[in-house]
């Protein structure tokens, strides 16, 4: 088996696609590396190697050869899980790493605000040198101002522009340290050899410095469109109140508590990791992970999620996941996947700007050339040709995919949909059927009593005897008539029995002896196996039946005293989330392994027409082929172990959050609250970025297709061009902050 492990690695000095471009370039012709994708927009870097070939290190040194800064960003993993860095044991510790990458952030914005404040307060002074004050020492005064803010806020366009240029890869930062070398190379020829009073250090100081406004503007945008991982970071619990085996209260680190530890949670406190409550009640805000505001009430065996808020009441909890095994970790690391990885459209921006800066190059050798012969006037000619440079710097057409892509799934994260995949939110909008497991998916996964009734005897008599037997089994229908008769008003009035020789038949039901009658309760077909008279109630039986129910029937000897209807009850949400599919043109598909009756009562009730029962796994992929033959794009929403093939095969596989985690490693989108509205939500939002991408791609591509033939004509002076492209960069990212206020 061919080996696979993943680092995920953080590069900063990247400025535009054609970065980009070069860097997965590199990395996918190191032997070893099988694939490596890189986000503009959030810098990062994710790739998939060989370890036998291959380490992390090497990894980054390939990075670094290529001209840009670059390290693990600590949440290196392999194909099963394994983790590297500093946080292995617990999966990393989710404050460390958010101060840690806050501090960074912080570093690198002061560092972009401080080159803009050296090279603007340079600037003023040409400013004030060329339309103020004029001295005789000023031309030579301009010249050393130029060359300090070439040689320290500008320095970046120099250290990645020209190797880049040597190694036959320009992009950005060539087409800058080419113009701004220009004008200054020029003006300070005609300052020290000749008598002219021409120059343009204005505008190479004026160049440098919107550029440097530009990042600088950019940066600090960009750092709020991936607020959403600092945000998610900052949310779990820093300490848990271990319980000792005394019942003494120990306050320890988060990252200290281990599985089976008996933790205590006061009011008003977050929960520090995912469990069980196991002692007391509680009232949960859990909107950080599920996006839904409305408190959810917690009783004994209820999980509970770290970094939910407690209400107003303290618990015992027993801690089952840890570290990175948490909904918040898991979360997170989702959230971090689904930035990184490249929608399908991105991927041909990233070739088109590979060969953009060459074309760009050839148009400004054009440029000068064809002015200087026109008119003979170099000056002019090379001024021109720094416009067409400047102006065209690819910046905004690198934002345009990447920027939109952080902030739609950032934005889906707050509404507790989690898309793994970028392909995903670009298919989703696109998809026009639907397949829908029935059991967790539009059903709630536990079995309810719908009807109770009574053949012979009384109810109280019948509903005691059929706790009495149920209490003793671990059957899901057994705890649904246990509960069913503990919700009872009167349940503390009935009589109370004692059953003996108690057994479990398995796939049938129960027996056992009360008051030294036999007592059977279970499956219609088990008690007519065992010979009870039921004909007489088979009409009421089959009606049941038919709308949807499992129905236990209780016996005395050959007698049938009572009956209870039990049905997996439908969510609150399935029947209005497949009303809004059909509203859409959405064909809606039930696809499950339950029998045929039950499978067409909820179809029924939910409002679908196309039912698939009693189909095992693999024939529900079987399914979703047969729809994609017929030219659907299919979408499969599950939950369980026996959904994740469906999961894979479809165009989207949709996980419900309440599901296995099979089923969620399986799907492209993950449904946290397993509330199928959301499935609904995540086709809004996916119009809603596709719509911004090519919003940002158009007036990305228009701003270069305009701009770039004015500035060849001579329309455009430099510093209208250096602002024009901060401005066209900004507004890219301004464009995809929208996203944040998007409403489902």
């Amino acid at each position: 088996m061919e080996n696979h492990a993943t680092v995920e690695l953080t590069i900063s000095d990247m400025t535009c696609a054609s970065c980009v471009a070069h860097i997965e370039g590199d990395l996918k012709k190191t032997k070893g590396v099988h694939s490596a994708s890189v986000n503009f927009a959030i810098g990062s870097a994710s790739v998939a190697y060989d370890p036998t070939m291959l380490t992390p290190e090497q990894i980054v040194q390939t990075v670094k050869k290529t001209g840009y800064t670059a390290k693990m960003s600590g949440d290196s993993h392999n194909e099963h899980g394994g983790r590297g860095g500093d946080h292995s044991e617990h999966g990393g510790n989710h404050e460390d790493h958010s101060a840690h990458a806050a501090a960074e952030d912080r570093a690198a914005v002061m560092k972009r605000r401080n080159n803009v404040i050296g090279a603007g307060a340079a600037s003023a002074i040409i400013l004030l040198l060329s339309f103020g004050i004029k001295i005789e020492q000023g031309p030579m005064i301009m010249l050393i101002l130029s060359l300090l803010i070439l040689l320290f806020p500008g320095r970046e366009f120099y250290v990645r522009g020209i190797p880049g240029l040597l190694r036959g890869r320009p992009g950005m930062d060539t087409l800058v340290a080419l113009g701004v070398s220009a004008a200054f190379l020029y003006s300070s020829y005609l300052v020290l050899f000749t008598a002219s009073m021409e120059e343009y250090f204005m505008d190479v100081a004026i160049i440098s410095t919107f550029i440097l406004l530009g990042r600088y503007l950019e940066a600090l945008a960009k750092g709020r469109a991936s607020q959403a991982i600092k945000k998610l970071l900052t949310l779990s619990a820093k300490v848990a109140h271990r319980l000792g085996k005394n019942g003494e209260v120990e306050d320890v680190p988060i990252d200290e508590v281990q599985k089976g530890d008996l933790l205590l949670v006061k009011p008003g406190e977050k929960v520090p990791v995912d469990g069980v409550l196991v002692e007391g009640s509680a009232t949960l805000d859990e909107s950080m992970i599920t996006g839904e505001s409305i408190p959810v009430d917690k009783a004994v065996e209820d999980s509970v999620i770290g970094a939910t808020v407690n209400g107003n009441t303290s618990f015992t909890m027993r801690a089952e996941k840890v570290g990175g095994e948490t909904m918040l970790a898991h979360i997170v690391k989702l959230v971090q996947d689904a930035q990184a990885s490249k929608a399908p459209i991105q991927k041909l921006v990233d070739i088109v700007a590979g060969y953009f800066v060459w074309g760009v190059i050839i148009i400004a050798l054009v440029t000068i050339t064809a002015w200087s012969y026109a008119t003979g006037d170099i000056e002019q000619a090379i001024i021109y040709m720094v416009a067409v440079l400047i102006i065209a710097c690819p910046c905004a057409l690198g934002l345009a995919t990447p920027i939109s892509i952080v902030v739609g799934s950032g934005k889906g994260a707050d509404m507790g949909i989690l898309l793994k995949k970028a392909e995903a939110l670009e298919k989703m909008h696109k998809v026009t059927a639907i397949c829908f497991d029935k059991t967790g998916t539009i059903t709630r996964g536990h079995p309810e009593v719908t009807e109770f009734g009574s053949f012979n005897g009384s109810d109280s008599e019948n509903l005691a005897i059929a706790q009495a037997l149920e209490s003793l089994s671990e059957h899901p229908l057994a705890k649904s008539v246990v509960d069913y008769v503990q919700a009872q008003k009167d349940v503390e009035n009935l009589p109370h029995v004692k059953p003996e020789n108690f057994r479990a038949l398995t796939g049938k039901g129960v027996q056992a002896t009360v008051s030294g009658k036999e007592y059977l309760l279970g499956s219609v077909r088990a008690i007519k196996e065992e010979g009870v008279e039921i004909s007489q109630y088979e009409k009421k039986i089959i009606s049941l039946q038919e709308a949807g129910n499992t129905v236990l029937v209780l016996a005395e000897g050959k007698t049938a005293r009572a009956y209870f209807a039990v049905q997996d009850a439908i969510k609150d949400s399935s029947k209005e989330a497949i009303k809004l599919l059909k509203e859409r043109n959405i064909k809606a598909v039930m696809v499950t392994g339950d029998n045929q009756r039950v499978a067409d009562a909820i179809a029924h009730r939910v409002g679908i027409s196309t039912v698939h029962a009693e189909v095992r796994p693999d024939e529900k992929v079987n399914v979703i082929a047969e729809l994609q033959k017929a030219g659907e794009i299919v979408a499969m929403v599950g939950d369980g172990i026996n959904d994740s093939p469906a999961l894979a095969k479809a165009d989207v596989g949709i996980a419900m959050g309440t599901g296995t985690d099979i089923a969620m490693e399986s799907g492209d989108i993950v449904l946290v609250k397993g509330d199928l509205l959301k499935a609904v939500e995540a086709m809004r939002l996916s119009e809603a970025t596709l719509r911004n991408i090519k919003q940002n791609l158009f007036w990305a591509f228009i701003y270069n297709t305009v701009g770039i033939p004015i500035a060849a004509l001579g329309f455009l002076s430099p510093m209208v061009s250096a602002g024009a492209m901060a401005f066209s960069s900004i507004s890219v990212v301004l464009n995809a902050l929208r996203l944040k206020r998007f409403r489902a």
